[in-house]
């Protein structure tokens, strides 16, 4: 099994950049649409780089290979996305503290915490599973198409 921390760095990379470009278009779109963005920059990055794993290394990632990068990719996702909320949190508390104080209420309100555990879940979910699904038979059939082997 190949090491596969340049992948992760590449995903973390280019999710990065990709979700500052979604943002950006998010804030010149209308909310029903910009909702939309929020998976665009995991499915492209996830795509991304599996076209880079089969180039590198002329094959289908290995069983054991798929569940770290599954894994890896969500925990990837969903921690720079937390950190995000927290640093933009931090940022915008310094010239209104209003802001830390709104937020610290919302962390303590179980019925808050409760629907965005639920709206989480259901990106999250998906995600995991697409991840999982493509990195299985879809790059296989991509290895074949590409190597014939």
């Amino acid at each position: 099994m190949v090491s596969l921390n340049k992948y992760f760095l590449w995903f973390f990379i280019l999710c990065l950049v990709l979700t500052m470009i979604a943002g950006v278009l998010a804030a010149l779109l209308p909310n029903q649409i910009a909702g939309v963005l929020t998976a665009i920059p995991y499915l492209a990055a996830m795509i991304i780089v599996l076209q880079r794993f089969l180039k590198q290394q002329r094959r289908a990632p290995t069983d054991a290979e798929r569940k770290k990068l599954t894994i890896g990719y969500t925990l990837i996702f969903w921690s720079y996305n937390f950190l995000g909320v927290f640093a933009g949190v931090l940022i915008f508390s310094h010239s209104d503290p209003e802001v830390w104080q709104t937020f610290v209420a919302y962390m303590t309100n179980l019925r808050f915490l409760g629907t965005t555990l639920i709206m989480l879940l259901m990106l999250a979910i998906p995600l995991y599973l697409i991840t999982y699904w493509f990195y299985g038979k879809q790059a296989q059939r991509m290895a074949l198409k590409m190597f014939g082997a």
